[in-house]
C-alpha cells in the first residue's frame, strides 16, 4: 500500500478522494499473503537413496489405499530421493493409483538430491511451503535415524547416529540435527513431526527442533523395518481435530499395530509436546544441581532401560561406536533419591510426554533379538549422560554443541 500512495506521491497530481480510496483498497488486497489453498498439506520425506529403498513401494501402496480417508481440500506430499532423479508425488482424496508406479510426478528435479544435505532439505521445503499452502501442516521424516550425535567421526568407523543415510557414487551423507533444526526454522510451525526412523526421540532432539512443531513423535529405540502402517495411520495424520489429540492418534494407531496381536514385534513411541519444554528445563536444571548424574565406576546405570548398549560397540557385526541411550525416565530413578523430588519431576515430564505406547519389548537389529521392556522405567524418551567411559569417543564434545547439552554442567 505505502509503494502506491509514494507512486501517487511522485506523480505530482491532484488525484480524487475516491480514487484513492479504490486505489489504496486494490493495493491491500494485492499486498495480503496468499490465502491458504488446502485444509493440511502433509510431506512425507523419504530418504531413501539407501538399505530401505525396497520398503518404499509398500509403504506408498498403504498411503494410496487410504487416500479415500482424505478431506477433499487435503494434500499428502511425498518427496522421494531413492538411486533416480528426486522428484515429488501428489495423493489426495480421489488418486486412482494404487502403487508407486500408478503415480506421476508432479515436479521432478534434474538430478538426485542428496536427502542428508541440509541445503537439498531446504530446497525441498521450500518447494513444499511454496506449493501447498495449508491453514496448518505436517511433517513425517522417514529414513534411518539415531538421534543428535555428530555425524563427523575422528577414529574412523562407520557410524549412524544422525537423521537420514543417503548413498550416492561411493560416499555416505548424514545430516546432523543441528543443521535440520536451522534449516526448520525458516519456515511455518507443523503441527506435528513423526520421526518414522530409529533413535530419535531424545530429548536432544527434541529441545533443537522446539520450534519447529507442536509435538515431536518418535521412537528412542530401534523400530520395526516395516516402519509405520500408513493404511491406518493417513487417516490420523489429516485428522479434524487439535495437535494434542492428533499426536496421541499417531502414537496409539503406530503403537498398537507393533504392540499387540499379530504384529507384536514391538516399539516404543511417544509424543513430546514442545510447549512443555522450557518448564522440564526448569525443573531438570534442579536436579542436576542436587543430584550426581555421573558414574565413575560405571554401575550406577547397570539397570537402567537401555535403548542402546555401549557393550554392543563390541559385538563384530556393530562398527560403530555409539554411547547407551538411557529412558530419562529410568536416569531419574537411579538419581533422584527424594522421592518429593522426584514426584516433582515426573510431574513436568508427564506434561512433557503426555502420550507413550509400548509393549513388553522391541526387536533389536543389532543383536538379533527381543529386548525386555521395562515398564517402571520406560517414559519413551532417551536422553545422554556425558560419563567418563565415552570421553574418547568422537561424539563426545559434539554434545556441548547441541542447544540441549549447553544448558548444564552435569555434576
Amino acid at each position: 500500500m505505502n509503494t502506491c500512495i509514494s507512486q501517487l506521491l511522485r506523480c505530482g497530481k491532484t488525484v480524487g478522494v475516491i480514487v484513492v480510496v479504490a486505489l489504496i483498497a486494490a493495493c491491500s488486497k494485492n499486498e495480503e499473503p496468499d490465502a491458504p489453498q488446502f485444509s493440511r498439506s502433509v510431506l512425507v520425506y523419504l530418504s531413501a537413496q539407501n538399505s530401505l529403498a525396497g520398503n518404499v513401494s509398500r509403504d506408498i501402496e498403504e498411503m494410496l489405499s487410504a487416500a479415500s480417508n482424505m478431506g477433499e481440500n487435503d494434500r499428502l506430499v511425498l518427496f522421494l530421493d531413492d538411486n533416480n532423479y528426486s522428484r515429488f508425488y501428489e495423493i489426495k482424496k480421489n488418486t486412482k493409483g494404487r502403487s508407486l508406479y500408478n503415480l506421476t510426478p508432479v515436479y521432478q528435479y534434474d538430478n538426485n538430491l542428496n536427502s542428508a544435505s541440509p541445503e537439498d532439505f531446504d530446497a525441498v521445503l521450500n518447494y513444499f511451503f511454496q506449493k501447498y499452502k495449508a491453514e496448518d501442516y505436517g511433517l513425517v521424516m522417514w529414513s534411518h535415524g539415531s538421534g543428535w550425535i555428530s555425524t563427523q567421526s575422528s577414529n574412523n568407523k562407520i557410524q549412524r547416529r544422525s537423521f537420514a543415510v543417503d548413498t550416492d557414487q561411493g560416499t555416505t551423507t548424514r545430516m546432523d540435527i543441528t543443521d535440520m533444526g536451522v534449516v526448520l526454522r525458516k519456515y511455518p510451525q507443523f503441527e506435528y513431526i513423526l520421526f518414522d526412523a530409529c533413535f530419535m526421540q531424545t530429548v536432544e532432539v527434541a529441545y533443537e527442533l522446539r520450534a519447529a512443531a507442536k509435538y515431536i513423535i518418535g521412537s528412542p529405540a530401534e523400530i520395526p523395518g516395516n516402519g509405520a502402517p500408513y493404511d491406518l495411520l493417513l487417516p490420523v495424520l489429516f485428522r479434524k481435530a487439535s495437535a494434542d489429540f492428533i499426536a496421541q492418534g499417531i502414537v496409539n494407531t503406530y503403537g498398537n499395530y507393533y504392540n499387540s496381536g499379530y504384529y507384536a514385534s514391538g516399539v516404543v513411541l511417544s509424543a513430546i509436546k514442545t510447549d512443555e519444554l522450557d518448564g522440564f528445563v526448569d525443573v531438570m536444571a534442579m536436579m542436576f544441581d542436587k543430584y550426581s548424574f555421573l558414574d565413575s565406576d560405571n554401575t550406577k546405570y547397570v539397570d537402567c532401560q537401555n535403548y542402546y548398549d555401549y557393550a554392543w560397540n563390541h559385538i563384530a557385526a556393530v562398527s560403530f561406536i555409539a554411547p547407551d541411550e538411557y529412558d530419562v525416565k529410568g536416569i531419574m530413578q537411579c538419581c533422584v533419591a527424594d522421592s518429593l523430588d522426584y514426584s516433582n519431576w515426573e510431574e513436568a515430564f508427564n506434561k512433557l510426554v503426555p502420550y507413550i505406547n509400548f509393549g513388553q519389548w522391541w526387536w533389536s537389529a543389532y543383536v538379533h533379538a527381543f529386548i525386555p521392556v521395562d515398564a517402571a522405567q520406560c517414559g519413551g524418551v532417551s536422553m545422554f549422560i556425558p560419563l567418563d567411559k565415552y570421553k574418547n569417543d568422537y561424539y563426545f564434545g559434539f554434545y556441548k554443541e547441541t542447544q540441549w547439552g549447553k544448558l548444564y554442567d552435569i555434576k
